[in-house]
């Protein structure tokens, strides 16, 4: 099951997989204003790989595949497992999921918007989520593997209601009846149906299991405890490594039930903060401030760096919606131009729901932040802890470089898409792009749809070679006469090479 995954990715393949920059024109800028009211939403789409990402992308290869260590499907293990389980399933006595093991997995934590849940999202798309095995190594071996699997903790936190979902989950993508079977059933106890779920997961391979909205689980009663114990004891019964994923008011269950389970976690726990005012703010100003539909755009100045930071606080979802809001405001209001006081006015008008805790966040002061549990952090260093430790300069230009050659590829579609309307097939708008590329760098768009089309008709021209040869009298050339050689090169096809001797 190993052996099936893709490779490990090195960090700079892990951001020029992850990287998404929407496609812009700035022809756009000169459409009507309905139509550019669609055409902002494209910055929602938009991807920046900032450091933690590169760590989480990391931990979680890392845990997929020390997770399968374990589990070869063609040990005597793994069958003996399978015959364990099912006599735990097949027992009229109600199994115990209580035990202080430490499982593997981690537990990332953040506020609401900075980006947890769409992290994770984007990574985990770029491992296939089913793989259907046929052979190994010249031997039969049918067995469906479940890559890995992303649930969303029930908003009444049972465990009940979250077995469902997996089962839900598991035929869609695998075509399966587990919720017929068990699901639907009112006899089957919460105790009957965990170990049934074990089953499936060891049945099915299953590699990395996440839980998104953790803060779900209640603080009253035995439901906490009995659905982190349940993580727990699947973690330990089969290896399957768990990603729980929540906002800092989860922090209030994790610490006070999964508190040895924490504290064991293999790989450390991620804690995923809002973005300070440094040079990653920056950078993520940078790659979405392209992204302009006003008909005058303007530059990224430091002003500008100051009041989406002051008015967002490196919350990565409110500065995106605040950058939309502001354009659509812009272009509404026919200023077709941002400015400070513009983002500052529609922070004020469309941001009121945030505004308390955004100001709770501005006074730096705990006891206001405390206020709001999906923002407050009891413990400030935390973050610190958890901070990647990357040259942030190098991380910097490799990011630059990545946004440049981007810009360049886009740069050249648009010229060949262009070369096509002027009448030049794809290879020969390919041959001239790449021969103006070759000898000189062209970041401008027409300079090099200009340049690739004269560098076309040169190369269409037809070649005049001069050969200096000693003639003599006998020389068959001195005998054809003028007339000849001259209704020859009239007769002769396009492209045929005319020698003047």
């Amino acid at each position: 099951m190993i052996e099936a995954l893709p490779p490990i990715l090195s960090k700079q393949e892990v951001i020029e997989k992850l990287s998404y920059y929407p496609h812009f024109d700035e022809s756009e800028r000169q459409l009507d204003s309905h139509y550019r009211f669609h055409l902002v939403q494209r910055i929602f789409s938009m991807f920046q790989v900032l450091p933690y990402h590169l760590d989480l992308e990391s931990r979680l290869s890392r845990l997929l595949r020390q997770g399968y260590l374990s589990r070869n499907p063609l040990s005597s293990s793994y069958s003996a497992s399978l015959v364990s389980g099912h006599e735990k399933i097949t027992s009229s006595v109600d199994q115990s999921w209580f035990n202080n093991s430490v499982p593997r997995g981690f537990t990332i934590i953040g506020p609401s918007g900075t980006g947890k849940s769409t992290a994770i999202a984007k990574i985990l798309d770029q491992l296939p989520q089913t793989i259907i095995h046929s052979k190994y190594r010249n031997t039969d071996f049918n067995f469906t593997q479940l890559v890995w699997l992303r649930l969303e903790c029930p908003h009444d936190g049972s465990v009940k209601g979250l077995v469902n979902q997996f089962f839900i989950t598991v035929d869609g993508l695998l075509g399966t009846s587990y919720f017929d079977k068990f699901g639907r059933s009112n006899k089957l106890s919460v105790n009957t149906l965990m170990p049934i779920m074990t089953q499936v997961c060891s049945s099915i391979g299953l590699g990395i299991l996440v839980i998104d909205e953790i803060q779900h689980l209640s603080l009253r009663g035995v439901g906490s405890k009995l659905m982190l114990n349940f993580f727990t004891t699947l973690s330990n019964s089969i290896g399957i490594p768990l990603v729980l994923i929540g906002t800092p008011s989860a922090m209030g269950v994790l610490q006070r039930e999964f508190r040895q389970a924490r504290r064991g976690s293999g790989q450390g726990d991620l804690v995923m903060d809002r973005l300070e005012k440094d040079e990653y703010w920056h950078l993520f100003l940078e790659a979405i401030w392209d992204y302009q539909w006003v008909r005058t755009p303007v530059e990224l100045s430091s002003e500008f760096i100051e009041v989406m930071y002051l008015e967002s606080q490196g919350i990565i979802d409110i500065a995106l919606k605040l950058f939309v809001l502001a354009q659509i405001r812009a272009i509404s209001s026919n200023k077709e131009v941002l400015s400070v006081p513009l983002i500052q006015q529609v922070a004020r008008d469309n941001l009121k729901l945030v505004q308390p805790m955004l100001a709770a966040l501005k006074s730096g002061e705990a006891s206001k932040i405390s206020q709001y549990e999906d923002i407050y952090f009891p413990f400030e260093e935390a973050f610190e802890n958890e901070k990647i430790r990357m040259e942030k300069s190098n991380f910097i230009k490799v990011m630059k470089q990545n946004q440049a050659a981007n810009d360049i590829t886009q740069i050249k579609e648009e010229a060949l898409f262009r070369l096509n309307l002027l009448g030049l097939s794809k290879e020969k708008a390919k041959k001239a792009i790449n021969g103006v590329s070759k000898n000189q760098s062209i970041n401008d768009l027409q300079e090099l749809v200009k340049s690739a089309f004269q560098f076309s008709l040169q190369d269409r021209m037809p070649e005049k070679k001069s050969v200096d040869i000693e003639e003599s009298e006998d020389d068959l050339r001195t005998i054809v006469s003028p007339q000849s050689n001259n209704a020859y090169k009239q007769a002769a096809p396009p492209g045929t090479m005319n020698v003047s001797i």
